[in-house]
């Protein structure tokens, strides 16, 4: 089975191509440019490079947040716009699951820690057991403080591999906080790569072996929808329904 994935829920645009769960070729940028101006271009050189076609894929893999907003919905438009005209299955994953990849076999709890901003990260807890073909979800995913967070993990008396766009940026707070208790791995390990969302994607669909409805995990409300419900409540409050 033939297969795109989609991750654009970071500033990182990750795409790649795999058949039955193997890594065929994927694209990494970090750069300024936007997802929207990115993933198109990525995807026609990483098509050709493969020397596949669009019509030979038979599902469509795309990471649903938490992360970025805009981000999230580029990302699932595309994956949701491509699946309709090719008439194949669209199947999503969480984008947290997909960086616990990252720490495969390590022997460490694995917790990846994206920005969230307002001092907040989204973040979970996984553990790789011998043998086991997925991650174990410990801690399920959620939008918590830094300090609440690194809190929590000191209390747990386990040693943490970090992982995710927020875990070299705060490597010094980390360290303060858990000492030798923590591993960081480097950023080319720790940002999002389409090879951790082949695997997850390939995971759920021989678990599941159908597509599916896909929706934004978004976790939290946007700033936007925040405010207007803000506006709301003060609107009903004044009494001008």
């Amino acid at each position: 089975m033939k297969y795109l994935t989609i991750d654009t829920t970071t500033k990182v645009t990750a795409v790649a191509l795999a058949e039955d769960g193997k890594l065929i070729g994927e694209g990494f940028l970090h750069t300024t440019k936007t997802h929207s101006e990115r993933i198109i271009p990525m995807l026609e050189q990483l098509i050709t490079a493969a020397a596949w076609t669009l019509q030979e894929l038979d599902m469509i893999g795309v990471v649903c947040g938490p992360g970025s907003f805009t981000g999230i919905r580029i990302g699932i438009a595309t994956a949701q716009g491509l699946a309709q005209v090719l008439n194949i299955p669209l199947i999503s994953v969480v984008s947290l699951d997909a960086l616990a990849w990252a720490g495969k076999e390590r022997m460490e709890d694995v917790v990846p820690i994206l920005d969230a901003r307002k001092n907040e990260w989204y973040t979970a807890r996984y553990h790789w057991m011998p043998g086991m073909e997925k991650p174990e979800c410990l801690t399920m995913p959620q939008a918590m403080s830094t300090g609440q967070w690194l809190e929590y993990l000191w209390g747990l008396d386990r040693s943490i591999c970090f992982v995710g766009d927020a875990a070299v940026k705060a490597k010094k707070r980390i360290e303060e906080v858990l000492g030798e208790r923590a591993v960081i791995l480097p950023e080319y390990i720790s940002l999002p790569r389409g090879a951790y969302a082949v695997r997850a994607v390939w995971q759920k669909w021989q678990e599941t072996g159908r597509g599916e409805q896909v929706e934004p995990y978004y976790i939290r409300f946007s700033e936007a929808e925040v405010n207007w419900a803000k506006k709301e409540k003060a609107r009903r409050s004044s009494g001008n329904e």
